[in-house]
């Protein structure tokens, strides 16, 4: 079943698309794995930072040229089936299924750690799984209310992030930042491979390029913006970790070094931050995963009942089942192998994105959308340093990794199990824009919004 246009005057702007994919991706990448990176890395860390946020753009690059060749009322994947199979645009977002799934895990993981600053000696998990259930009924719930919620939590975030390095900017003292890499380039090198995980929520506005006012130049543009805006709160935050001085940090590492920097009440809004932010990031990771189910199904390439929906339009089946898999994730493993399986799900969507790109630039770009310089050099290269960072996340844990997204084909060998009626009700939602993502960041474009 092909993926259908859609209808009707609501679109998504380019802020709103931008404020998704911020929103997405400010979470654990910045409140819980910024204090891992510093402990193996030291003030390096920012440079580990840097090395993801490069490596990841060139794969940018290469997605948004993609993806800017989604017909109206798709997904910026469809184009992968046009060039390299149906079978591999499923693998690509699966891929990136399985590595938001992880990404939420993690977040939720952070939020946990950051809550028990509030109520030392109590349990982490418990919050964790308290949390998670609430995101879930959260998002079995109103569609609008989801984005609204989305909207003010990315907001707030932002702006305690913001105080959070003006403090630390004010504190610049060059002496901290030396040793600059105390156990040598190794752990600057290897850290950036599991940054990949941090990067990656960019591509939850593919999710509905199709209905992105002006797609072809909002959507590259999105993606790009986004990871210009982490790439500066997580160098910034990193640099004020540093400036407080401590050289140890604990997963709510933020708070510790906020406490630190700006004083007892300084450290308690960052937790606070913390906490609205991984919930934040994993209540967008929710809604982005529903998104994508909904649409594999839509597509014919999984069992039409993953994507069902009631005749209200609410996600249920795609909901319970992310929510019941990251809490899963969250249950069996610690957040450094967590974050992991997300980097390497990640970077094999990445390496599709990658391919699917280099066969268009052979092709000399020659359908409309974005056109890359060079020819097919950003795509190898792109390809080549996603790739290289497999050996630095551990053999096991790249194992499981690619097994998780390998399992995916399973799930794809079983497509014809469907229900006509999932069909019909997938095709109408999709093509009136009723799918929760495009219900809960919709909204008629005003006259001055940027186009």
């Amino acid at each position: 079943m092909s993926e259908i246009s859609s209808k009707g005057h609501h679109q998504i702007g380019l802020v709103s698309a931008v404020a998704l994919c911020v929103g997405t991706m400010v979470g654990g990448g910045v409140f819980a794995v910024s204090g891992i990176v510093i402990n193996k890395a030291g003030p390096s860390a920012i440079v580990s930072y840097l090395l993801a946020a490069v490596a990841v753009l060139l794969s940018a690059l290469c997605f948004a040229a993609v993806a800017s060749r989604a017909k109206e009322g798709s997904t910026g994947y469809e184009p992968i089936a046009t060039v390299l199979g149906p079978m591999w645009r499923f693998l690509t977002m699966w891929a990136f299924y399985v590595s938001a799934i992880a990404g939420g895990a993690f977040m939720l993981v952070a939020f946990g750690s950051y809550l028990r600053y509030f109520f030392e000696g109590s349990s982490a998990l418990v919050f964790e799984l308290v949390a998670a259930v609430a995101l879930i009924i959260l998002n079995l719930g109103p569609a609008d209310l989801v984005g609204r919620a989305e909207t003010v939590m990315v907001a707030f975030k932002i702006g305690v992030l913001v105080l959070l390095i003006g403090f630390g900017l004010a504190a610049f003292n060059v002496h901290d930042l030396t040793p600059f890499a105390p156990r040598g380039l190794g752990p600057t090198i290897s850290s950036a491979g599991l940054l990949f995980s941090v990067y990656l929520g960019f591509s939850v506005v593919t999710n509905v390029a199709g209905v992105v006012k002006n797609s072809k130049r909002n959507v590259p543009l999105a993606i790009l913006l986004s990871l210009v805006i982490v790439t500066i709160v997580y160098v910034g935050i990193t640099l004020a970790m540093v400036m407080s001085g401590r050289k140890v940090f604990g997963i709510a590492g933020a708070a510790q070094a906020a406490r630190i920097l700006i004083g007892p009440w300084g450290g308690a809004l960052i937790a606070v931050a913390a906490c609205v932010s991984t919930l934040s990031g994993s209540n967008a990771v929710i809604l982005g995963c529903s998104e994508l189910l909904i649409r594999m199904a839509g597509n014919g390439d999984i069992p039409s009942v993953l994507g069902r929906v009631s005749r209200s339009g609410h996600a249920y089946a795609s909901v319970l089942l992310s929510g019941g898999l990251a809490i899963v994730l969250m249950v069996t493993g610690g957040i450094q192998t967590i974050v992991t399986y997300c980097s390497v799900a990640g970077i094999v969507g990445l390496v599709l994105m990658d391919v699917t790109a280099f066969q268009m630039a052979r092709k000399h770009w020659s359908t409309p959308g974005l056109r890359l310089p060079f020819g097919v050099f950003i795509p190898s290269v792109a390809a080549i340093l996603a790739l290289a960072q497999f050996p630095s996340l551990g053999l096991l844990n790249v194992s499981i990794g690619l097994v998780l997204v390998a399992a995916g084909l399973v799930i794809y060998a079983l497509r014809h199990h469907s229900h006509r009626q999932d069909h019909e009700t997938l095709a109408r939602h999709i093509q009136n824009m009723e799918t929760p993502l495009s219900k809960a960041f919709r909204r008629p474009a005003p006259a001055g919004e940027l186009g």
